[in-house]
């Protein structure tokens, strides 16, 4: 039988991210918890009910910025230890620790953005003639006003914000806590199955049988929790449907946007057109594998398989800096350093083990560490994984020229980075290296890791989102089956009735916490279309470009995405960039199946 994960104690520390940056010890950080709950009761003391007065404004606007930096330490603390070690009490009790106070911190703080926004636009342009850092803060809350409710309700709701996070912990404690999968056989061998393991390595096996074998068994567990999780799903989206409304917005889509500050056309034209105009390409560059793989059909279990090539080897973590930092050097200097520090100071957490969360995500401090969890297979998707989080670190830590109340840009945006860094780093490598047969693998790992994945996976997530807030709006019945229903639907109108869409494949939405987060999967495509046109710019004029790119993201959330993304020199208020990007796609899947014919 294949081994089973490692308990996290008996992996390396080497390959862990040490969260001792944050705080030295357990001690310093129930320290740092007992300061905080007695300086949020301060500031709650001092600063409620004063900021009529300008002086106590200007005073309180730095002591607010402090507490929203500490409180985000706090919390990346408990967290991220968490995160890789879900089955220890231990890290779930001191997780419980900070929920605790923050539960009574943060309506002590909530209160300040609620007073300001109850007054005067001209008083709020004095403080930002006396605070110009921050302006941009305050530019943000004026936007807010017109959805302001009366002072007590947006007392009561801060009061209950915390409980709004429920559904989330339910949906984690269901996926990492209950859900045990069964071991699987395949020609006589027996081998274990998890989330990690599925989602890391089975899912992209080349072999066939493993492949199809692993997918059945992963979504045969799956089924057993689908009406639990449609419960936390729905109880998610219900309180985003409450809070609209109390707002005014006339459905739920457009309060999520508002918090964007984005269109609804910006986000209908990345459906629509990706939808239409993408699919035939991804259709094309599916069946090219599939062919090479002797498929008699194409499933829902093949869709994410890449060509088969002797290049398809092993990286170590040490030989992924490397490649990065040369793939990478357009960047400059100063980038390469970060890249090295987040190696060199364990910012990143490589670890394969038992109760660690799935996918990768980077956790920036502001003005500390960018901790970037992966669960690491040495493929070249999961070098293109890191690549595309050390995007948000080098991001991050560039916004944190910013106060951090103008730190957090758009989630339009958010994404651009990052993907950006994943073209960048194929682009370079496919200039590298002439070989046909390593310009067919990376070609095919750029299209199935970078598009597939930001352009697919999570715009299919974005279509059945669109479609399941309408139908919440339009008062329909929802269930774990309809959400299943759903989700195959997308999943069959993106791919065709070539591809045999598997009632398993319905359940994909159960696998994806962006659910959780409004309307986050969108936001890659746009993403990525701003980042495939600064790749491109980056490699034609790079001295003119690697200046502006990084001065755009200096910016943080002082611009809106739109403003962010014009500063870079892409107008997203049209459609010519989306368009661009799936030519450039186009193009790849031409290059791909002239190598492979």
């Amino acid at each position: 039988m294949t081994q089973a994960l490692p308990k996290r104690q008996d992996v390396p520390v080497e390959n862990t991210w040490d969260t001792s940056l944050i705080y030295a010890t357990l001690d310093d950080y129930k320290a740092a918890l007992e300061n905080f709950d007695g300086a949020t009761k301060a500031f709650e003391e001092t600063y409620r009910d004063q900021l009529h007065r300008l002086d106590q404004v200007l005073d309180a606007l730095p002591v607010y910025a402090a507490l929203s930096k500490e409180q985000s330490y706090l919390s990346s603390y408990a967290y991220l230890n968490l995160d890789v070690d879900k089955l220890n009490d231990a890290r779930a009790e001191e997780a419980n620790l900070f929920d605790q106070v923050y539960e009574k911190a943060y309506p002590r703080m909530a209160f300040l953005p609620t007073e300001l926004m109850a007054m005067d636009e001209s008083y709020l342009d004095q403080i930002g003639q006396r605070q110009p850092d921050y302006q941009p803060y305050l530019t943000e809350l004026k936007r807010q006003k017109a959805h302001q409710l009366s002072a007590d309700q947006e007392a009561l709701l801060n009061q209950l914000r915390p409980v709004f996070y429920h559904p989330e912990t339910i949906y984690s404690a269901a996926k990492f806590e209950d859900m045990v999968f069964d071991d699987f056989e395949v020609a006589g061998k027996t081998y274990a199955n998890s989330y990690v393991l599925f989602e890391n390595d089975y899912e992209f096996s080349h072999d066939t049988d493993l492949r199809r074998a692993a997918t059945d068994s992963f979504y045969k567990t799956l089924r057993k929790y689908k009406n639990v999780t449609a419960q936390a799903y729905l109880s998610q989206i219900k309180n985003e449907q409450i809070e609209a409304r109390l707002r005014g917005f006339d459905s739920t889509i457009d309060y999520l946007l508002h918090q964007q500050n984005v269109s609804r056309d910006l986000m209908d034209r990345q459906i629509d057109v990706i939808m239409s105009d993408l699919a035939p390409h991804m259709r094309r560059f599916v069946k090219l594998v599939a062919k090479q793989h002797g498929l008699d059909k194409i499933t829902s279990a093949d869709l994410k398989v890449g060509l088969d090539s002797s290049y398809n080897l092993r990286i170590t973590p040490e030989e992924s800096r490397k490649l990065l930092k040369d793939a990478l050097s357009v960047l400059g200097e100063d980038y390469g350093k970060m890249i090295d520090r987040a190696y060199d100071e364990r910012w990143i957490d490589f670890a394969q083990n038992e109760g660690k969360s799935t996918g990768g995500y980077c956790a920036t401090l502001y003005e500390g560490p960018s901790y970037i969890l992966l669960s690491w297979t040495g493929l070249m998707n999961e070098v293109l994984v890191l690549a595309h989080e050390l995007g948000h670190a080098g991001h991050f830590q560039l916004a944190s020229k910013q106060s951090i109340l103008n730190y957090d840009p758009s989630l339009y945006f958010i994404e651009a980075p990052s993907t950006a860094n994943e073209v960048l780093t194929c682009n370079q490598l496919l200039k590298a290296n002439a070989d046909p047969e390593f310009q067919a693998y990376l070609i095919s790992e750029l299209i199935s890791r970078t598009y597939f994945h930001n352009m697919v996976t999570h715009l299919l997530e974005a279509a059945f989102q669109r479609e399941v807030y309408t139908k919440l709006d339009n008062n329909e019945f929802l269930n774990g089956d309809k959400l299943c229903q759903i989700k195959r639907q997308v999943i069959q109108d993106f791919w065709g009735e070539e591809f045999d869409i598997t009632e398993d494949a319905g359940l994909t939405w159960m696998r994806q916490p962006h659910y959780y987060g409004g309307l986050y999967p969108y936001t890659y495509s746009a993403g990525l279309t701003i980042g495939t046109v600064m790749a491109q710019e980056l490699e034609r004029n790079p001295d003119e470009t690697v200046v502006k790119w990084l001065e755009t993201l200096e910016l943080g959330a002082s611009l809106s995405a739109q403003e962010l993304a014009q500063h870079a020199g892409v107008d997203v208020t049209t459609d010519q960039p989306l368009r661009d990007t799936i030519a450039y796609v186009g193009g790849l899947v031409d290059r791909l199946e002239a190598l492979v014919d």
